[in-house]
């Protein structure tokens, strides 16, 4: 009997009103028996898979439930867990490296060339906006420091709030505030008009799209420190921000997800399992190497211990080499502490892979292992982590820097802080992120890969240029600059050429001072000119 025949079954037809129906009874109530017939293996429900209960919550639904122990406890985690702390720091570098994710200007003029001038003076200009005393509504952090607490916290919390404050005092009239998911309150959930809801926090129209977000006046967990009550909404003052004023940064999972979960999520429980077992581990070696003595009296007074516990029992601390008088009638008897245990390694690297798979980095990165491997397999290690480096990288651009960049344009056109005119500001919407690159694992081959390449035509210098984190017209600036001043000490530095140079090739020093260094003031006055008449 196969899965229909159950359904023709067990189902009746029923005829009402001059329709025709069919119900299932009690089909939706319980599920299929196992064994053979019930579908999938993974279904079975049997002795062997009593332990295995699915979930059957929706995304939010799961969240809601899960999502504020998972995030108590991923912080927990990163302060007194070693590896927990060298993951979230391996995000940081890895996705971030020592100067964040890089802003290029890409704006054309109308005949499709790079408007070079304009593209110098927006550059400069988001540079200068991202300095700590512009950026921040606090003055203390930079760009790069906002993309790296906001990665930090993404990952370690599962989701960060980045909100966009309008003010006048401001030199390009916005300031940035990072805010941990503390302020958007789990349990605040309710109906409102339009078909529309609050979903722990979120106000969002009836397809699911954000309207506005209420935060916290206060993070609730800053209650310890004093004057904002308990948790719950109703005695938590909130305040609604319009969803055009808050990024909210997290991975969406599954559909209709409305809050980020820690990465940490799946490896939390292995991870600190390990933990504590290395610690008891470490206890034991300890006690066991502490050789001791100990001696008897008649009366025993001399026995005062070193502390007492909840119960009133003398407790004391193990010492190498402390001989200490056991109380009146006490016996003492020897036991085998097992130490040191020669099976610990293995165990605690078997453990610490398990962990690694679940949070998409090689073990040997979480683990600083270096034990065992070849140039090979760290190769293909490393090669493999580096996409998912990449992954993060790319979500980064869109969804934090994009956003971010868009707001600014709209404020520093609106106050006049760039001068450039209102009309064409979606020409200065064509910008390029320049991440980090990563260096070569095996730098002999990695070039001669590049260099055939580009003989074949399949990829270019400045796809090269951006592997490497780089920007091609600064690479070529910098090359100009080393040939003219070589050129100026009778030096000759040029390599060996391998292609031909064409002969259009701009000279050194105008290029350097035209396409890549300051535009002469009359060019750029002349070009205000022209902007603001039209």
């Amino acid at each position: 009997m196969g899965i229909f025949d159950i359904f023709s079954k067990r189902g009746k037809r029923s005829s009402k009103g001059g329709k025709r129906g069919f119900s299932f009874g009690q089909m939706g109530s319980r599920p299929l028996s196992g064994g053979s017939n019930s579908g999938f293996l993974g279904a079975v429900q049997d002795r062997l898979t009593d332990d295995f209960i699915g979930s059957e919550l929706s995304a939010d639904a799961s969240a809601f439930n899960s999502m504020d122990k998972l995030r108590a406890r991923a912080r927990q985690l990163y302060m007194s867990n070693p590896y927990a702390s060298r993951y979230i720091n391996m995000v940081v570098a890895q996705t971030l490296g020592m100067d964040g994710i890089k802003f290029e200007a890409q704006t054309k003029q109308d005949n499709g060339e790079l408007d070079l001038v304009d593209n110098q003076r927006l550059e400069l200009a988001w540079k200068d906006f991202s300095k700590s005393k512009n950026c921040s509504i606090t003055g203390k952090s930079s760009m790069l420091d906002i993309q790296r607490l906001a990665l930090s916290t993404m990952a370690r919390d599962g989701e960060v709030l980045i909100r966009i404050h309008s003010k006048v005092d401001a030199k390009y009239g916005i300031c940035l505030e990072v805010l941990e998911g503390d302020y958007l309150l789990t349990q605040y959930n309710e109906t409102v008009a339009n078909g529309g809801r609050i979903r722990m926090g979120i106000e969002q129209d009836k397809y699911g799209k954000p309207i506005a977000y209420h935060l916290a006046v206060v993070s609730p967990s800053d209650a310890i420190l004093g004057g904002i009550g308990s948790f719950n909404h109703g005695s938590v003052e909130t305040v609604r921000v319009p969803a055009e004023e808050i990024i909210h940064l997290y991975m969406q999972d599954r559909p209709e997800q409305s809050r980020g979960i820690t990465w940490l999520a799946q490896s939390m429980r292995a991870m600190h399992m390990t933990e504590a077992y290395r610690e008891a581990e470490l206890v034991n070696a300890r006690v066991s190497a502490s050789k001791m003595a100990f001696y008897t009296s008649t009366d025993g007074d001399g026995y005062t211990g070193d502390d007492m516990d909840d119960e009133g029992n003398l407790i004391f601390e193990a010492e190498a080499g402390m001989i200490e008088q056991l109380p009146k009638g006490v016996g003492l008897e020897t036991f085998d502490w097992g130490s040191p245990n020669s099976g610990v390694g293995d165990f605690v690297k078997s453990s610490l892979r398990g962990v690694s798979a679940g949070l998409n980095v090689s073990y040997n990165g979480l683990s600083n292992d270096l034990e065992g491997v070849n140039f090979s397999s760290i190769r293909a290690g490393v090669q493999d982590e580096r996409e998912n480096w990449k992954f993060i990288q790319s979500f980064l651009s869109e969804h934090l820097m994009t956003p971010l960049y868009d707001a600014w344009l709209d404020s520093a056109i609106l106050v006049d802080a760039v001068p450039f005119p209102p009309r064409k500001i979606e020409k200065f919407r064509d910008i390029v992120w320049r991440p980090r690159g990563f260096g070569y694992v095996d730098p002999a081959k990695d070039n001669q890969a590049f260099g055939k390449a580009i003989q074949l035509g399949i990829m270019s210098r400045t796809e090269i240029a951006s592997s490497q984190g780089k920007d091609f017209k600064d690479v070529l600036a910098q090359l100009a600059e080393e040939e003219k001043q070589a050129y100026s000490l009778g030096v000759n530095i040029s390599p060996v050429q391998t292609m031909p140079i064409y002969p259009a090739m701009p000279d050194p020093e105008n290029q350097a001072k035209g396409e890549f260094g300051e535009p002469e003031e009359e060019e750029i006055v002349e070009k205000i000119e022209v902007d603001k008449e039209g």
